[in-house]
C-alpha cells in the first residue's frame, strides 16, 4: 500500500508541474498562483490578467479555472497535458483538486504582504 501511495504522489508531482507550466503559458507576466483565490500574481503582489484583446483579458483568472480544457489554446495545453487537452469535461480547477487529493503539499509563501498557499509558476 505504501508503494502505491508513493507512486500516486510521484504522478501528482508531475501533474503539478504540468499545471504550473500551463499557467505559465497562459499568463506570461504571472509569477505566482494563489490557491485559495485562484489568482495569478506578479512578483510585486499585483494581479496578472494575462494577454488582452480589445480591452478585455483573454483568460480572466476568475473564470479560466472552470472552463473546459478544450477551450484553452492548444499550443499551451497540448505539450503538458497530452490527450487531456481536448477534454470537454476536465477543467484546470478539477486538475488542481485531483492533485491536492493525491496528497501533494502546496507550500506557503508571501505574495505582496499576504502569506498564503502559493505555487511559483516561473
Amino acid at each position: 500500500m505504501d508503494a502505491a501511495r508513493q507512486a500516486l504522489k510521484d504522478k501528482a508531482d508531475t501533474a503539478l508541474e504540468a499545471f504550473c507550466a500551463v499557467l505559465a503559458g497562459l499568463y506570461p507576466d504571472g509569477q505566482y498562483f494563489r490557491v485559495d483565490t485562484r489568482g495569478i500574481f506578479d512578483t510585486h503582489g499585483r494581479r496578472a490578467e494575462g494577454p488582452y484583446r480589445q480591452g478585455e483579458s483573454r483568460f480572466p483568472s476568475r473564470l479560466v479555472f472552470d472552463w473546459p480544457l478544450d477551450r484553452l489554446p492548444k499550443r499551451v495545453t497540448r505539450p503538458h497535458l497530452g490527450k487531456h487537452a481536448d477534454s470537454r469535461k476536465r477543467t484546470l480547477g478539477g486538475l488542481l483538486r485531483q492533485i491536492q487529493r493525491a496528497g501533494v503539499e502546496i507550500p506557503y509563501g508571501s505574495i505582496g504582504r499576504h502569506y498564503v498557499q502559493r505555487l511559483a509558476i516561473r
